[in-house]
This record gives C-alpha cells, structure tokens and sequence, in this order.
C-alpha cells in the first residue's frame, strides 16, 4: 500500500506533465501563424516590398458555401488587394488586409495586388470546388 505522500507526489507529477503537454501543442499551433491562423482558419499570404508574393503564389482552396478567410501581410503600402470573380477590393495602405467572405462561385480565381506605380500582379489563386 503506498503512502499518502507517494499518491500526492504521483498526482503532482500527472499534473504537471499534463501542463507541461500544453504549453507545448499551444506553442506548436501559434508558430505556424505566419502559414495559417489555425483557432480561425484564416490563411495568410504575405507580400514582399516588391510586391511580390513571399514563397511564390499560394492556392487557397474552399469547398462551396465554405466561408473564405485570408489575411495579405504586405512589406509596404500598396493600392489595393482584388479577388477577381468576386469583384472584391480592399484599400491597401496599411496591413495586413483580410478578407472573409462566402464561397458562393465555384471555380478559379485570381487574387492580385494593385500596386502604387499601376501594374498589378498575382499573388494568389482562389479554388472553390463545387
């Protein structure tokens, strides 16, 4: 039979452990916030001074009826951000711009800057499947 303190030692230690496992899972999901906002499901895409899109263009994917989410981290100012096929366009000049709207079209779609000298470019593709 074990004693009173070796069952408060074992209980402290299960505890603790358990704290120990979250911090760390929490940890885990608030280091991929530059990827993706996992507690909202916003998907962030970031663009360069530049106005290039950092690590390429990406492809966002919804299912229609999903609600899209996305948020454009921009290295400066620029004019705009425009979903095409939606018809959806935000002011630029401060960052980040997010985007949250229902997937109502399906189909492709591109999402671009429209940056401060007037040339546009790509930056990401919209998927919503059917």
């Amino acid at each position: 039979m074990q004693s009173r303190a070796a069952r408060i030692g074992v209980l402290v230690a299960v505890i603790v452990a358990a704290v120990v496992v979250f911090v760390v899972l929490q940890s885990d999901n608030s280091s991929d916030s530059s990827d993706s906002d996992a507690t909202k499901g916003v998907q962030v895409l970031s663009v360069d001074a530049s106005g290039n899109p950092v690590g390429g263009e990406k492809t966002l994917t919804y299912n229609k009826g999903d609600q899209v989410q996305f948020r454009v981290n921009l290295a400066k100012p620029e004019e705009a951000v425009h979903v095409h096929g939606y018809e959806i366009e935000k002011p630029a000049e401060k960052s980040p711009v997010s985007f949250s709207f229902p997937a109502k079209l399906d189909g492709v779609f591109e999402i671009e800057v429209h940056r401060l000298d007037h040339t546009e470019g790509p930056i990401a593709t919209l998927k919503v499947n059917p």
